[in-house]
This record gives structure tokens, C-alpha cells and sequence, in this order.
């Protein structure tokens, strides 16, 4: 484009070289004062129409400016609202104070159980998982998740509960949300290393209740503690009793490469006497693969227990791509006043069991441990983006005692060996891979084979061996 300078010096040089033609006749009358003015009369008319075209363009970039952030905002919601894929649906208003974000989790479960006794041989598939939820928040400051699980052919809510962030670090939470018991327990069925998660933690009855919690960590140091009613949301009583939970625990950064260090332990009691499920306690658990059709340990329905007190403590690290992780655990169930007769004369009986794991991930990631639990692995090398995924091995010794001789409680115990393979193809998605042999000793039985509580099976000699191979095939979102 010309400017305007230049412009002007070729109109001005062309008037003056076309001059002497254009006004061959007439302009020779004319004097030259004449001829200068009409000059800058013309000079000033194209001043003017170069400024008129500066100014157009001026406004036409303005407006395509203007068309492409209209097009940025349109493509990711319009107006006052933005989304993303994350992996799934986000959305967010434009000023930060409300969002939501569709979550969920498929995990299709194949295996194989069968054991010495002749009880099972058993292959079966199932929808370990099916969930589907939202969360997000409102208001900034408040947190809401609301999560349903459609597995077994059924409806059940999970996580339904309303949280509020605006002390932090402190989190207040109101509605149904899990204890605060456990390593295992707290950590998300998405990111636990075996398919299946500790014995204490099905046996000892750890879950989701209605309640209110409080939630805290400061310089490493965290605190849970949490208020329950004795049901979920799928029942309805007139006096469910209620539950206490309380966690501590401490995480510490070791080495440069995502190392951390975590020791914790909970408690849990909770009231019985009063609770929906007083008058049929009894602590039990499967062989390590869910789909077995048979418990082999079990205490059985066990009428008048008060009130049971739970004890945990944890340890766990992670170091580049190792991790170990070990929880032991005792819970003392407490008997009705004037029913110790009926106990050999004591006043409780407990029962007690733990594991401990250790994994490498082959591919070189890591398994973050930080706010007291296990958090998602990054994936170096997706399968989408054409590598080879994250490659993850464990092991794992899991151990559950259900006998206490001297109260006359004989549920048998049980210790399962785990050996797992975990491929990553990316962040969301997973393959698992595990075998287990369970071996059950110390059963209570009659020659045929039928525990004398009526609920799990083991041998004449109260022994039980289990042989399981489980697959899962996982996403989540």
C-alpha cells in the first residue's frame, strides 16, 4: 500500500508533468498562483480519501477481530459458558463460579473360581462396576457429586453429597460419602492396584452412610473426621444407630521423582445396639475374586453385639516407579450385657487381618500417593498417540482372621496370595489381570462340609483351598 507521502508527491509530480497538455489552451491565462492552489486543493482531496480508507480498514479488522472471539466463545458453549473434554462433558460458566462435569466407570469383570472341596467350579462375568454420575460446583465454593452404580441388575446410589470449601484447607461434607477408614478404602476403585480391594475392608463392613464430615490437611498432616447414621440411602428406619470415623495421617515427599511417604491409622466405632443391622452382625468375606459364588469364612449371624470398635494403621511409599503399601487392622466387637454366657463368659471377641503389596511399573511411570490415598498414574506413551502404554506388576499377601476361641466365634481364616499385571492403554483406560490362591484354615464344620453358622463351606477338616483368575476391562470418566 502506498503511503501517504508518496501519494502525494506522485499526484503532485503528475499534475505538474500533465500541466502544460491539460491546459494548453486556457491555462496559459491563468497564473501561476492559480495553478499552485489547485494543486493543493487536489492534494487535500486525497488526504482526505486516504484517511477514509485507513479508517475502513481500521474498522474492518476490528470487526473480524471481534467475529473470531465471538467464534472462539461459540465453540466452547456461547455466551457465558465454556466446555471441554475432560475426558468426558465439562461445563463451566465464564466468571469461575459453576461447573459440572459428567463422570462415570465401566468395569467388566471375567473369571474363573474353583476350589479342593468340590464346592465350586465356576466361571462367570459380571459388571463389577457401572456407574454414572455429575459433580461439579456451585457458587465456587460448593462442591456436589451425585454418582449411581448399575451393577448386579440394580440400582444403588453411591456418593450423593453436598461440600463446602470456602475455609480452606478445611472441606465440610453433608450426605453420603464413605468413612474415613482405610488406605484402601479411601483410594478409588479406579486406582487400586488388585482388582479387588483388602478382606478388612468388605469383612468389617467399611462403606458409604449419610452423614457429615470434616476434612483437613496442613504441611503434609491430614485429619478426617466423620458423623454417621447407620444406613444408607437405601434404607429406611426408625432407629439406625450411628457411626464415628476418624483418620490421620501424615504424607511426605521422598527424593525428586514423585516419591512420597504416607503412615496413617482410623477408627471406627459404631453403635449396634440400636442399629438396623444389630440384630444380625456377622463379619464374612469371599475368596479374593468377587465373582465366586461361596464365602469360606464367616462368623456367621451373630445376635446380641452392642457396639464394635474398629483399630487401622497404614504405611505406604512410593518411589519412582516402586510402590509398597501395607495395612493392618483389629475390630472388637462388643456383647450385650447379661449374653456373656453365651460368649464362654467374655464381653467381646475380635477379629483381625491386614495385607501388604508391592508394584513396579516396568514402563517407568509412577504411582502418586498424596491427600491420603492413591491417586491416577500418568501414562508416558498412550496406545492412541501410538506407544505401547503403562505396564504395572504386583503382588500382593492378603491375610483375614474371623476366630477368637476363647469367646466360642470360629469363622476361619483365610490368607490369599495375588500375583496382578495392570496395562494402562491411557490415563482413563486399563486392563487387569489377576491370580489368587486363597488357602482357608480353622473353618468350623461338620463332616458334611456346612459350617456350623450356616453361611460359608470349607472341608471336614475345616480347610478350603481356592484357585482364581479374574480379568477387568476398565474406563472411567
Amino acid at each position: 500500500m502506498l503511503t501517504g507521502k508518496r501519494t502525494k508527491a506522485l499526484m503532485a509530480g503528475g499534475l505538474i508533468a500533465v500541466a502544460p497538455f491539460a491546459f494548453a489552451g486556457g491555462a496559459q491565462a491563468q497564473s501561476n498562483a492559480e495553478l499552485m492552489r489547485l494543486i493543493q486543493t487536489l492534494n487535500a482531496k486525497v488526504e482526505s480519501l486516504e484517511n477514509q480508507v485507513q479508517n475502513a480498514a481500521a474498522t474492518a479488522a476490528a470487526a473480524d477481530t471481534k467475529a473470531t472471539e465471538a467464534q472462539k466463545t461459540a465453540s466452547s458453549g456461547g455466551g457465558d459458558m465454556k466446555y471441554k473434554w475432560a475426558p468426558s462433558m465439562t461445563f463451566k460458566s465464564a466468571d469461575g463460579r459453576f461447573e459440572m462435569h459428567v463422570r462415570g466407570r465401566i468395569m467388566v469383570d471375567f473369571g474363573h473360581v474353583n476350589d479342593d472341596i468340590g464346592v465350586q467350579d465356576r466361571t462367570a462375568t459380571e459388571f463389577r462396576r457401572a456407574r454414572l454420575g455429575i459433580e461439579g460446583k456451585a457458587w465456587k465454593d460448593v462442591k456436589y457429586k451425585f454418582e449411581i452404580d448399575f451393577a448386579d441388575n440394580e440400582v444403588d446410589i453411591k456418593d450423593a453429597y453436598i461440600q463446602y470449601r470456602g475455609w480452606k484447607p478445611v472441606k465440610i461434607t453433608i450426605g453420603q460419602f464413605k468413612e474415613f477408614v482405610s488406605l484402601d478404602e479411601q483410594t478409588s476403585s479406579r486406582h487400586i492396584a488388585v482388582m479387588e480391594r483388602a478382606g478388612i475392608t468388605d469383612a468389617f463392613g467399611f462403606g458409604r452412610r449419610i452423614g457429615i464430615g470434616f476434612e483437613g490437611e496442613w504441611s503434609g498432616f491430614g485429619i478426617q473426621l466423620g458423623i454417621h447414621g447407620g444406613s444408607d440411602l437405601s434404607e429406611n428406619e426408625d432407629n439406625e444407630g450411628f457411626a464415628f470415623s476418624g483418620r490421620l495421617f501424615y504424607n511426605a515427599k521422598l527424593g525428586n521423582d514423585n516419591g512420597a511417604l504416607h503412615v496413617g491409622g482410623s477408627i471406627r466405632y459404631r453403635d449396634l445396639e440400636n442399629d438396623i443391622d444389630g440384630a444380625d452382625t456377622r463379619y464374612r468375606q469371599r475368596p479374593f475374586s468377587h465373582v465366586s459364588g461361596t464365602r469360606y469364612v464367616s462368623t456367621g449371624t451373630i445376635d446380641y453385639i452392642k457396639s464394635d470398635v474398629f483399630y487401622g494403621v497404614e504405611l505406604a511409599a512410593a518411589i519412582g516407579p516402586f510402590w509398597a503399601a501395607s495395612e493392618f487392622g483389629w475390630i472388637q466387637a462388643d456383647v450385650e450385657s447379661g449374653m456373656e454366657p453365651m460368649f464362654n463368659g467374655e464381653s467381646s471377641f475380635t477379629n483381625m487381618g491386614g495385607y501388604i503389596d508391592v508394584g513396579w511399573f516396568i514402563t517407568g511411570e509412577s504411582r502418586p500417593l498424596k491427600g491420603g490415598d492413591w491417586g491416577r498414574p500418568k501414562v508416558k506413551n498412550p496406545l492412541f498417540e501410538g506407544g505401547s502404554g503403562a505396564i504395572a506388576i504386583v503382588f500382593r499377601a492378603d491375610y483375614l482372621d474371623l476366630n477368637d476361641f476363647s469367646a466360642g466365634v470360629n469363622g476361619g481364616e483365610q490368607i490369599s496370595y495375588i500375583f496382578g499385571i495392570n496395562w494402562y492403554w491411557n490415563r482413563h483406560t486399563r486392563v487387569m489381570l489377576n491370580y489368587a490362591r486363597t488357602e482357608v484354615d480353622d473353618g468350623t464344620c461338620i463332616v458334611t462340609a456346612v459350617c456350623l453358622w450356616g453361611d460359608a463351606e470349607v472341608g471336614p477338616d475345616g480347610k478350603a483351598s481356592i484357585d482364581a483368575v479374574t480379568a477387568r476391562f476398565q474406563v472411567d470418566w
